[in-house]
Parts: C-alpha cells; sequence; structure tokens
C-alpha cells in the first residue's frame, strides 16, 4: 500500500474532455445500410436500373422519372437491435427497440410531347431515412492482464493532459524512485478487476432529396438530385472497473463519457436508366461527396473511491466539458446496375456499389488545416475502397407480389487491421399489393455483422461483438 495523497499540483490546469472526433466519424455516415419504403427494404435495396419507388431515388436519382402519375406514399417503421458481446469468457446481451418513419415522399409526373422524344416530366419531393443509430451493447468480464489505467498514466506521462481527470480523482501517484508517475497496479505488479462497459447511442442519419428527372420516349431515363442530409447522433458510454486485490488502495472507479453531434450537409447525385430491350435495363449513378457541417457538445466524469493508510475513503467526483464545430467530407459513390425483367412476371436486379473510405476527411470549421491533421493521416492508413452489392428481385401474382433480397457491404478496414472481416451482410423479403390508385408493402430486414470492441485502448481489453439489426416497414402509397 503506496500512501496517498490530495492530488493539489495540477488543479490550476483546466480539464477538457477528449474530442470525438476520430476514424469511427469517418465510418458512421457513410457506411450504413439504407432503409426506406417497404418494396426497397424488401429488395434489398437493389432498384438501381428499375427505379419507380420513393427510395429508389436515393440509390439512383433517374428512378424518379420512371414514375407514370402523381404518387404519394409514407413508411412507418419498427426497429430492434441485439448485441451479444463476449469479453474475457463472459457474454453479455443488450436489445433495444424504437418506432420511426423511414419514407415520406411525394412525385408529381408532367406528360410532355412525345414528338419532342420527351414523354414526361418528374420531380420528387422524398426524406427517406439513411440509418438509425438506437442501439449499444454491453461487455463485462474478469480482466488479470490490464487495467484502463495503464494507457491513461502513460498518456497523463506524456503530457497529454485532457485526461488529467483521472489525476484529480487520485488514480495516480507519484513513483520518486523512477521520477514518473504510476497506478496502482504498476506498483503492485500484479492485475485483476472486474470491468464492465456500457454504450448507449440515439439518432439518425436522414436525407431530404429534391430530384427532377426526364422519361424519353419510355426507354431511357434520367435524373438529377440536390439532397440535403440531418445529422443526430448521442453516445453515452460509462466504464466501470472494481480492483479484486487485497489491500488495493483504489476500490473502484467509473468513467462516463458522452457527445452529441448534430448537423446538416449537402451533395447532389447523378443518375441513369435505359432499357436495352423489353428483358434487359441497366442504370449507373454517381454521389458526389457529401460536406457535413457538424457540431459536438461532450463531457467526461471520472468518479473514484481511494483508501489511504488512515483508514479514510476518499471520493472523487470530477467533471470537464466542451464543444467544437467542425467538417466531414465523406466519398464519393459509384454505383452501376443491371436487371432482368419478365413483363407481369416478375424481375430481379443487381446493384454494385463502390466506394472509397479512406477519402474521407475532417476539417476544423475555423479554417485550421491541421487540427484533424493526425486523424486524417490515419483514417488514410486503415480504410480502404470496397465494393458494396445488392441482389433483389420479386415475382407478381396478379395484384400481389412477393420479393426477396440480399446484400454484401464490405469492411471498410484494410487487411491488416482489426475488423477487416467485419462484413455486414442483410437479408430481406416482403409482399405486397397493388390496385389502380393504392398500394400497400410490407418489408422486413435482419442485418448481421461481427467486430470487435475495446473496453479502452489496449488489445487485451478485445470484446467480441455481433449485432442483429431488424426493420419492419409498411408503406402506404396512393396514386393520385
Amino acid at each position: 500500500m503506496k500512501n496517498r495523497i490530495l492530488p493539489v499540483i495540477l488543479m490550476a490546469i483546466s480539464a477538457t474532455s477528449a474530442m470525438a472526433q476520430n476514424e469511427d466519424d469517418a465510418i458512421r455516415y457513410s457506411n450504413i445500410v439504407p432503409l426506406g419504403t417497404a418494396k426497397f427494404i424488401s429488395v434489398g435495396g437493389a432498384m438501381g436500373a428499375i427505379g419507380g419507388d420513393m427510395s429508389a431515388i436515393s440509390i439512383n436519382p433517374a428512378g424518379v422519372a420512371v414514375y407514370r402519375n402523381d404518387q404519394l406514399s409514407f413508411s412507418p417503421m419498427w426497429n430492434t437491435e441485439k448485441a451479444k458481446t463476449k469479453y474475457c469468457e463472459s457474454n453479455s446481451n443488450a436489445n433495444t427497440s424504437s418506432f420511426k418513419f423511414s419514407n415520406v415522399g411525394f412525385v408529381s409526373v408532367f406528360h410532355g410531347d412525345e414528338d419532342f422524344g420527351i414523354a414526361s416530366l418528374s420531380i420528387g419531393m422524398v426524406y427517406n431515412r439513411l440509418a438509425n443509430f438506437e442501439g449499444g451493447y454491453v461487455a463485462k468480464g474478469y480482466n488479470d492482464k490490464s487495467s484502463m489505467l495503464d494507457k491513461e498514466v502513460d498518456d497523463f506521462n506524456a503530457d497529454v493532459w485532457y485526461k488529467n481527470l483521472f489525476y484529480q480523482s487520485n488514480l495516480f501517484f507519484f513513483d520518486s524512485t523512477n521520477n514518473i508517475w504510476i497506478n496502482d497496479y504498476e506498483s503492485a505488479d500484479l492485475y485483476g478487476s472486474n470491468q464492465r462497459k456500457s454504450v448507449n447511442t440515439s439518432g439518425s442519419l436522414g436525407e431530404y432529396s429534391f430530384s427532377i428527372g426526364l422519361n424519353l420516349n419510355d426507354k431511357y431515363y434520367i435524373g438529377g438530385s440536390l439532397n440535403i442530409v440531418s445529422v443526430n447522433y448521442k453516445q453515452t458510454s460509462k466504464y466501470i472497473e472494481i480492483p479484486v486485490i487485497e489491500d488495493f488502495a483504489v476500490s473502484n472507479f467509473a468513467v462516463t463519457d458522452e457527445y452529441t453531434t448534430s448537423g446538416t450537409g449537402l451533395n447532389m447525385k447523378l443518375g441513369f436508366i435505359g432499357w436495352l430491350t423489353d428483358n434487359v435495363r441497366v442504370g449507373a449513378a454517381f454521389h458526389t461527396p457529401t460536406i457535413l457541417n457538424l457540431s459536438d457538445d461532450y463531457g467526461s466524469c471520472v468518479e473514484s473511491d481511494v483508501w489511504f493508510t488512515d483508514n479514510t475513503t476518499q471520493h472523487y467526483n470530477n467533471k470537464s466539458s466542451g464543444g467544437i464545430d467542425w467538417n466531414m467530407y465523406l466519398p464519393a459513390k459509384f454505383m452501376g446496375s443491371v436487371a432482368f425483367v419478365v413483363p407481369q412476371r416478375g424481375l430481379i436486379d443487381v446493384d454494385c456499389e463502390i466506394v472509397n473510405y479512406s477519402a474521407t476527411s475532417l476539417n476544423d470549421d475555423d479554417g485550421i488545416d491541421d487540427t484533424f491533421e493526425d486523424v486524417n493521416n490515419h483514417i488514410s492508413d486503415i480504410y480502404r475502397t470496397t465494393m458494396n452489392l445488392r441482389v433483389g428481385g420479386e415475382l407478381t401474382f396478379g395484384p400481389m407480389v412477393a420479393r426477396g433480397g440480399f446484400g454484401f457491404y464490405g469492411s471498410p478496414y484494410k487487411s491488416e487491421y482489426e475488423n477487416s472481416s467485419a462484413n455486414r451482410k442483410v437479408y430481406s423479403l416482403g409482399v405486397g399489393y397493388r390496385s389502380k390508385h393504392f398500394s400497400f408493402d410490407v418489408g422486413y430486414s435482419l442485418a448481421k455483422q461481427k467486430s470487435t470492441k475495446y473496453l479502452y485502448s489496449l488489445t487485451s481489453s478485445a470484446a467480441s461483438l455481433k449485432k442483429q439489426n431488424s426493420a419492419l416497414v409498411m408503406t402506404l402509397g396512393f396514386r393520385l
């Protein structure tokens, strides 16, 4: 047992929380599985060469030109997430559910003069939910290899003062022999603690799309859209560590981090759909990089109970908070599609999407170019160009339609990095009913992903995470 003294030397130094902006932000808003109408998710989002759907416009804006009549639709969604973790041979589960609207849209069609080759002009105003962030996970277990304090005391010795909340909570003490600050585990040369981390997230990523498209002779369709992206994200994490070493000075400590991100962004999309024959259609689309203007508020709290040699226990509770305005540039997307159609019987569509995640960059809103230099270099080092593949189709039985689809979203991490095999697979199905003026569709999708999370920034704190996200969507459509 080392004698503890109250930390007073650094109390005058203003403690600020570590900024939330890092490489995780680079994929949170770009490595997504789009949501939308029931028809769209039923076929796994594979509609790039088909169009004629409110959410298909979000992947290929030429799809707005496929409409023959004015149409209004809205889509309520029930979303659930199940997370299973394994940490130090202990298993944990977490479940989350929420109710949202995944799509609301209106398309107006103006019939043209076929003598000039223009069959119609269509204008669409659509909201699509691109991602739902409601979820989280819990990981807990007994760790006899490391502690969160190991990394924190190393940072403290390296003058990374933004984490001095640990010092203020008396979780470090000075080793005069080696002239460095150490933690109690290092002093005892022994590890053993019960550790638990919970992460809760909420919010969404949405897109308001204003699109226009031309139908040329009912054979070629071109379209473009101006899209306003809305970002709303909140994350709260709490880490608790309870040492189980006899006569240990630190009885327990807890670290709570919370941050919110909100903002808007802008991008443009261009698309083409061509009917090569009555049975074969092709599509292509380009999405410009998205420019996001974001604002963060963040805060940290470190609490501890420390036992002193005079048999007293002192409770510490230290907090810090801050905020920052910043910009993010999400990568462009390129997509090609092909569809095989049997009129009045069914169809199958295949979409291939290319995204270079390493092209993502963060910038300070004040124009200080080097604020995120290290983060941007890290993004370039660890992320890669990937392919997302979507396959879906439908069978028609009179007014009834049965649908199914599959999506594969490649991991953005390079092969030499953790989570390089964290691909996401999406399975979907659905049914629909069509009449002259009304449609009703139900769609269900299930996304699965395996990845590795860390309770703190040491490899010995790795936890395996399995997530299942399901969405049940109903769409009511009205032909006007």
